[in-house]
């Protein structure tokens, strides 16, 4: 009985197989975050924010609900010489990816560009209208996250307060994806969804419109 394979081991050699030979799409990588979410300590934070998200779609803590508390406290003030917002962290590409090359290793999977821009393409999916809301006192904050493109490829999460003529923040950026469609106002407007199609994952919204 002790040659059997646990549970979990198959399972692990399941998504191993799916991820390196990038055979899924992003209701894969849902099982996936739920499947390692237990795993998942400060060290990874960054992929723990979206396994946690996927679990529960209304979040009231978290790296992006933080975020978008800081920028309405802050109202939307900019740091001195820069674009940024005061006190807005969101999500480098770089710690991204670090993660992901850490956590995967540590997994015995291999770790590829290629792979990361098609897992980021899922979990950016799987995120689109997340809604946030806390309390701070008697003060309550209310967000939510939404998909922008941008014309050098690249595909953005950003968060918007619920409120009137309030401004998008960049969260999170990946890129760059070829895109065959993308929306005037870059806003992606209608949900969306992806699905391979002769091996190569592709992003479109519910009405059929490929945008990637």
């Amino acid at each position: 009985m002790n040659n059997l394979l646990s549970k979990e081991t198959v399972m692990l050699e399941h998504y191993r197989s799916i991820l390196e030979n990038r055979t899924f799409d992003e209701y894969d990588i849902l099982g996936f975050l739920i499947f390692i979410r237990c795993d998942l300590d400060k060290e990874f934070q960054y992929i723990k924010e979206f396994a946690d998200l996927v679990a529960h779609r209304q979040r009231d803590r978290g790296v992006a609900m933080t975020a978008i508390v800081t920028a309405i406290k802050n109202n939307y003030k900019q740091e001195p010489n820069k674009k940024n917002i005061k006190g807005y962290a969101g999500i480098h590409t770089e710690d991204w990816r670090n993660e992901w090359k850490k956590f995967l290793s540590s997994k015995k999977i291999k770790f590829s560009e290629e792979l990361l821009l098609d897992l980021t393409m899922c979990i950016y999916s799987l995120a689109q209208n997340t809604l946030y809301s806390t309390k701070d006192g008697n003060e309550k904050y209310n967000g939510k996250i939404e998909l922008f493109q941008d014309h050098n490829g690249n595909l953005n999460l950003c968060t918007i307060e619920t409120q009137p003529q309030s401004p998008y923040i960049c969260f999170a950026q990946i890129g760059p994806y070829k895109y065959k469609k993308i929306f005037p106002s870059t806003h992606i407007e209608e949900t969306v969804e992806t699905f391979r199609e002769n091996g190569v994952l592709h992003l479109r919204t519910v009405s059929g419109d490929i945008l990637i």
